[in-house]
């Protein structure tokens, strides 16, 4: 059964309850994503009461230890952009299967955007002329990895967008060619940040890889120092020195 089909009514409720917490000028953001993370989990369970849904509050001593079937969830991605008020947060799920991501649903309340995939085949949902349109030679990345970025690219502009679901999801949707999070250790890239998102990259003819060459979208979940996301153009050898900061060592292979 497609992610689509059993959170589809849900993620519409779920943009409602996000636009009415935002109107009454609510806080913190952490109830509305209990809220959520309550919300989804419940609808994943009655859909698949066999299958485990694992969000990012999970002790998990390694990514290693997911089990082999299971949802990803993250109920509010860009938590700290949406209390700031930016529009730059998302929700997302990807059902995992024999270890590796099959489905995946990246929702953009604030765009009114939905896009579903399964396998190679991608669903979008909503207006896309909503969301923002990069010009083609510019890289989106973190706040924090936004000068770096800048230094190492030599005057190619660079724009920040503060979470990466929906940075890849707009690489993914030919509003952007390449977003990066770079490996500088501001920060790392857990899967409930990328993977939904790696696999709509994926169906675009694009690629999202870690620093030590892996593709994001067709690999086992785990945690990586960081990623390049690319539609062509540009190709991504003309972006690799992201990924390859000098005095940074390269990301071991697993």
């Amino acid at each position: 059964m497609p992610l689509d089909t059993v959170l589809g009514a849900m993620l519409t409720q779920a943009a409602g309850e996000i636009a009415s917490f935002r109107s009454r000028g609510q806080h913190p953001a952490t109830g509305l994503h209990r809220r959520l993370q309550d919300l989804t989990t419940r609808t994943l369970e009655e859909a698949w009461p066999d299958l485990p849904v694992i969000t990012a509050t999970h002790h998990l001593s390694s990514c290693r230890a997911l089990p082999g079937d299971c949802v990803l969830l993250n109920p509010l991605d860009g938590i700290t952009a949406f209390a700031a008020g930016s529009p730059h947060f998302a929700i997302t799920a990807c059902r995992i299967r024999r270890g590796f991501p099959v489905q995946g649903i990246v929702e953009l309340p604030a765009h009114h955007v939905r896009v579903s995939v399964e396998g190679a085949a991608r669903t979008v949902t909503g207006d896309v002329d909503r969301l923002p349109r990069f010009g083609e030679d510019t890289v989106l990345t973190t706040p924090a990895d936004a000068d770096r970025a800048r230094q190492i690219l030599a005057g190619r502009p660079v724009e920040v967008v503060p979470t990466a679901s929906v940075m890849m999801t707009l690489v993914a949707l030919g509003r952007a060619r390449a977003a990066a999070h770079l490996p500088t250790g501001h920060d790392i890239a857990t899967p409930w940040d990328y993977v939904s998102a790696a696999l709509a990259v994926h169906t675009s003819g694009g690629t999202v890889r870690a620093p030590d060459g892996r593709d994001l979208a067709h690999s086992r979940p785990d945690v990586h120092a960081g990623w390049l996301a690319t539609n062509q153009p540009p190709r991504p050898a003309e972006l690799a020195p992201l990924m390859h900061p000098p005095g940074r060592p390269t990301e071991r292979q697993a």
